[in-house]
């Protein structure tokens, strides 16, 4: 047993190592585009290609935040995320649940603060409270659920900010992300889902770098995490921490200059976007008569958590492409716009993963999937799959060609090298024997280097 916790431990710590790099490389390059079934395409790294992403969350449950701080939040249509401490509902500063409820049906989440607010650094040293540390996690999640219909408890905080690498690893079993207490700026992927930094404001913290963390976050176009506790009331008090109401008030106001740069969102919907954001392949499935057909998908499994957040993407126009005047996704309507860059017509549309097949509708037919293709070297049919896919390119001149697939953690899973003659080539890609998932083909010849993003559904 105590080997196998060293092997998860070790397992964890390369996984923290892998999206830290991930987060680097994003940094990099932003605007990371995806050729895929031939089309060239980009997720916005927010919503609306916003320069960056912004939750406020509440630890706790003090009544002033939702008496004082609440009403503010509205003004603005602002929505946070609530930590509650699921056993002092309704009890001494803790509003009912009747309040939770009311929260939850103006769009604010409702997260777990834990059942009896445990030291979970604590509980994870003692192995004889193993079973005491899954029921904060499980009966405070279960009593939200069951207290609270209208939304799914999903996120968890950390009380006191305690937490160890085996603490983590139990979390991942009952919510989809925790926060942490550490006071740092996340990039566009979290060093850690189930440790997102937050930066606490205490009562000292002046107003000016309270706004600098905006500021800061625009800069570096990444994810600032607010985490406050109590308020002040003129002389009266509520809460740990409390900072004069009129200071977050006056915080709100300079945020709402800035509206137009950050995406606000509870940080459930933020770790959804960020997830759909990494994992998501869009597909070209048919460009026959007077439409063109997509597909958006991903792996991402949707019994526990419901990943149903809109990307916002970026698609190249190719040919008659450019006259789309109506996109459809399932019975939805979807608003887009048409936008030109050094010549190149893009559009621009938010589409939900794992939906019904996106519907682009042009006054006069596309053309065949092959006349489409024209425009592309290379292409993968069909894409998303289930077991295998037929990919095709084209070679002006008979040549040696360097054709390899690799699975996304950069480990070589097929070679198809070999010279190939002057024209359109095909070959099959097999994945009846190996796991689902993002897969990558690189085609490589003297003079270019292509690459299709292949997604394995089974």
């Amino acid at each position: 047993m105590k080997k196998q916790s060293y092997l998860m431990t070790f397992i964890h710590f390369f996984f923290i190592i892998f999206l830290s790099f991930s987060s680097f490389l994003y940094a990099q390059y932003p605007a990371s585009s995806k050729p895929s079934a031939g089309l060239q395409y980009q997720f916005a790294r927010w919503p609306g290609f916003k320069k960056a992403a912004f939750s406020i969350t509440f630890d706790d449950y003090y009544r002033f935040q939702v008496t004082y701080a609440t009403p503010l939040l509205d003004q603005h249509n602002y929505k946070a995320t609530y930590y509650i401490i699921t056993n002092r509902v309704g009890q001494g500063w803790a509003p009912d649940w009747d309040t939770v409820n009311l929260l939850a049906s103006h769009g604010h989440e409702i997260g777990s603060h834990s059942k009896n607010h445990a030291n979970f650094l604590v509980l994870s040293q003692h192995p004889e409270f193993a079973d005491s540390m899954r029921r904060e996690f499980t009966d405070s999640r279960d009593t939200i659920n069951s207290r609270v219909p209208s939304q799914q408890c999903e996120t968890f905080a950390w009380p006191f900010g305690a937490v160890s690498p085996s603490a983590v690893l139990s979390s991942e079993n009952y919510y989809m992300a925790c926060r942490g207490s550490s006071n740092y700026f996340e990039g566009p992927v979290p060093v850690d889902f189930y440790n997102i930094y937050s930066q606490h404001i205490y009562t000292c913290t002046p107003l000016d770098s309270v706004n600098g963390y905006i500021d800061k976050i625009l800069n570096i176009k990444g994810w600032l995490v607010e985490r406050w506790h109590g308020f002040r009331v003129g002389n009266d008090t509520n809460g740990y921490e409390p900072v004069p109401i009129e200071e977050f008030e006056d915080h709100l106001e300079y945020i709402a200059q800035m509206e137009s740069d950050l995406w606000i969102a509870p940080l459930a919907q933020v770790v959804k976007y960020i997830r759909e954001r990494e994992t998501s392949l869009l597909a070209l499935i048919d460009s026959t008569g007077n439409t063109v057909k997509l597909s958006l998908t991903n792996y991402l499994p949707d019994t526990m958590f419901h990943y149903r957040v809109p990307l916002t993407l970026k698609v190249q126009l190719y040919g008659k492409m450019a006259d789309v005047y109506k996109i459809e996704q399932g019975n939805n309507d979807i608003p887009f716009n048409i936008y030109t860059e050094y010549g190149i017509p893009y559009l621009f549309f938010d589409a939900i993963p794992n939906d019904s097949l996106i519907v682009f509708y042009l006054p006069d037919p596309a053309g065949t999937d092959d006349q489409f293709a024209l425009n592309q070297e290379a292409l993968a049919y069909p894409n998303p799959f289930n077991s295998s896919a037929t990919i095709t390119f084209n070679l002006a001149v008979s040549e040696f060609a360097c054709i390899r697939v690799y699975d996304r953690f950069g480990h070589l899973i097929r070679d198809f090298s070999r010279i190939y003659p002057a024209g359109r080539n095909s070959f099959e890609f097999n994945g009846s024997e190996i796991t689902g998932g993002i897969y990558q083909c690189i085609i490589r010849t003297r003079e270019r280097s292509l690459q299709l993003h292949l997604l394995l559904t089974h």
